[in-house]
């Protein structure tokens, strides 16, 4: 077994690590002592005389580096007295000089008293994790002048983009959302947000990117300035008053601009999961909804997550007898994708076709999608309940004679 020696460049690594877990820093804060020992291993006489010229000129090696290494004598029975590194001791100061970081520590220590003069309440987070000021001390003062904006104008409805604050760019806020957000949970006594899904802009009384919903008025006394085919951000669609009493909501987008034209209606298209974005649309509410999505695992998740903002939603087209009937134009599901978890908001129905699909029992990961179902069979349902503009019923009348 080859001999395990610590030499100089081991120890630098060693001073490093010790260095970028800030664990001077935290020692300082705490009004601790700082000091890093590192033992060097005793060895044996076997093991001396085995590897005598490499034990040798690793005592040199360590002998010319610049660490102060206390070594000890060691009387071996064959070798005699022998000079043995034992350990090393190094405080504050020589861990520091050993670096070359004793002038970013002078400026560490500058920032931690600027950040604790502006806000007292950082004083916890930077002595459990000091590392933080560490990573990002090239910035500190800035996202300290970030912070007080966001104490001053609390909830300023703005984008990133329109805050007015000097020294500061856009990109500079959109850069270090997590750590500002670390900074000001802090501040403010709060839990951490999610930043996905703009979590730092709602969180912040920030305006950002709304989601845009795509839909389709499917009957043309409801057209609204002659338009049929219309995108709204999410907070212009909530406010919208179209009078329909139906809405048809479907998972893809070639579905909702070719769904038939339907009295009353209209459709909304091409969300996938992105359904999450009408749970607070409160006139949906009042309206009769119909979802109709793909058979496949992820169909029915989407069905069961949208049934859980609004309870009185129906399905369409997602049964027993579509399966039977277009079975031979099924693909099979990405086994690696698949959504084989529990869903609480499906019929009894729903459920049954659910599990089954999981279980391949129509088949190994059978996947019907929306556009394998012929149009005919589409614009059938809508028309036993009389919902059919006169041009899609006469489509459907035409491909029932053939």
């Amino acid at each position: 077994m080859p001999l395990k020696l610590i030499h100089p460049k081991d120890i630098t690594k060693k001073l490093k690590t010790t260095y970028n877990r800030a664990e001077h820093l935290k020692a300082y804060l705490n009004s601790e002592e700082f000091q890093i020992s590192i033992k060097f291993k005793r060895l044996s006489e076997k093991e001396i005389e085995k590897n005598f010229m490499q034990i040798r000129k690793w005592i040199e090696e360590l002998k010319q580096s610049s660490f102060e290494i206390e070594f000890q004598s060691i009387a071996y029975r064959s070798l005699g007295e022998q000079s043995i590194p034992r350990i090393l001791v190094l405080n504050r100061e020589e861990f520091l000089k050993q670096l070359s970081n004793e002038r970013a520590f002078k400026r560490h220590i500058g920032l931690i008293q600027k950040s604790l003069e502006a806000f007292p309440s950082l004083e916890p987070l930077l002595k459990e994790k000091p590392q933080l000021l560490m990573e990002n001390d090239k910035v500190w003062e800035q996202l300290l002048i970030v912070c007080d904006y966001f104490i001053t104008y609390p909830m300023p409805n703005l984008y990133i983009r329109e805050l007015d604050i000097e020294g500061i760019d856009t990109k500079f806020i959109e850069k270090h959302k997590k750590i500002l957000d670390t900074l000001l949970c802090t501040i403010l006594d709060r839990e951490p947000t999610r930043l996905a899904q703009n979590g730092f802009e709602k969180r912040y009384g920030l305006k950002y990117d709304l989601p845009t919903i795509r839909f389709r008025i499917l009957d043309e006394a409801l057209y609204i300035g002659g338009l049929s085919d219309i995108s709204l951000p999410l907070n212009e669609f909530m406010g919208l008053d179209i009078g329909c009493e139906r809405v048809f909501i479907t998972e893809n987008k070639i579905n909702g601009l070719s769904f038939p034209n339907v009295k009353n209606a209209m459709v909304i298209f091409g969300l996938g999961y992105g359904v999450e974005s009408l749970k607070n649309v409160k006139w949906l509410k009042s309206r009769e909804l119909i979802y109709w999505g793909d058979i496949d695992t992820h169909g029915f998740a989407i069905l069961s997550q949208i049934r859980g903002y609004f309870p009185h939603i129906e399905s369409m087209l997602m049964g027993q007898e579509v399966i039977e009937k277009f079975r031979y134009l099924a693909v099979e599901e990405s086994l690696s994708k698949r959504f084989l978890g529990e869903l609480d908001n499906l019929t009894k129905e729903e459920y049954e076709v659910f599990e089954n699909l999981k279980d391949n029992l129509y088949g190994n990961a059978l996947r019907i999608e929306q556009e394998r179902i012929g149009f005919g069979y589409v614009v059938a349902p809508l028309s036993t309940i009389s919902l059919l503009s006169k041009k899609d019923y006469n489509l459907k009348q035409k491909k029932d004679k053939k």
